[in-house]
């Protein structure tokens, strides 16, 4: 998930007024894709805030993380928003993280 377009979008098309991106850095173990890879499927929260910086974003809107954690099938990082908001912070970025059914103003 994490690849050199992040500079080129960044170019073509930045800066952003927020970049909304996968913090859950999911590790996924399903049948038949087996054996499974040690890798995230998605990105990570320091990732995620690396490629919004990349990205020039002024802010971070988190997605897809809570609520698909199934061991052993789907497996997210511990406390994303959490790691999201340091990371975020240490970039000098904003991390908004949204409820379900809320919405921002940009």
């Amino acid at each position: 998930m994490f690849h050199g377009f992040w500079w080129l979008i960044a170019r073509r098309y930045g800066p952003f007024d927020a970049a909304f991106l996968p913090i859950d850095g999911v590790r996924v173990n399903f049948e038949p894709f087996q054996p499974p890879s040690p890798f995230p499927a998605a990105l990570d929260p320091q990732q995620a805030a690396v490629a919004a910086h990349i990205l020039k974003a002024r802010k971070i809107i988190p997605i897809h993380f809570g609520s698909c954690h199934k061991p052993p099938v789907f497996v997210e990082v511990d406390r994303p928003a959490d790691g999201l908001v340091k990371s975020a912070a240490e970039l000098g970025l904003e991390a908004q993280i949204l409820a379900p059914g809320d919405s921002i103003a940009l």
